[in-house]
Order: structure tokens, then C-alpha cells, then sequence
């Protein structure tokens, strides 16, 4: 059985880590979890929950369940609806 460990560690010890420095950029892909709305749109959570409660955000267009049952969103349409684009 492999063991898998994950990365914690920030950029400051990434860099501190050699003499070059080291940047580390993350970025959503296609479709991404609600906790990305807010960094990624400065949308908060409740403002959210109305633009899908009430049709604003259409299901399948700008937000769809995943296969582990999780709202996601589509960073695409997102972006085209707050542009004013249909």
C-alpha cells in the first residue's frame, strides 16, 4: 500500500528551502467548490445561495453537482454573467 503525504508548506519556506527563490501558483480549474467564490469573485456565500435559489444562476450552466454530491461552479460563465454577457 503507497503512503501519500501532502505539502504544507508555505512560500516562505519554500524559498527559504535554497538559495533560488521558489513561487507557487494555484488557479480553479473549469469547475470549482463554493470556498473558491469568494477569493476567486468576492462573492460571498449567501449572496450565492440567491443567485441559484432563484434562477439568477442556472443549474448545468453555472453550477451543477459533482459526483461526490457538491455544488460546484463553472468559472467561465461566472465570469461571462458578471460581465453582463448571457
Amino acid at each position: 500500500m503507497k503512503s501519500y503525504s501532502t505539502c504544507t508548506r508555505t512560500v516562505a519556506e519554500v524559498t527559504n528551502l535554497s538559495t533560488e527563490k521558489h513561487r507557487v501558483y494555484v488557479s480553479s480549474g473549469a469547475w470549482f467548490r463554493q470556498d473558491l467564490l469568494y477569493p476567486v469573485f468576492g462573492l460571498s456565500t449567501e449572496a450565492v445561495r440567491k443567485y441559484r435559489s432563484k434562477g439568477i444562476w442556472l443549474e448545468g450552466k453555472h453550477w451543477r453537482w459533482d459526483p461526490a454530491n457538491v455544488i460546484v461552479y463553472n468559472r467561465s460563465a461566472i465570469e461571462r454573467w458578471m460581465e453582463g454577457q448571457p
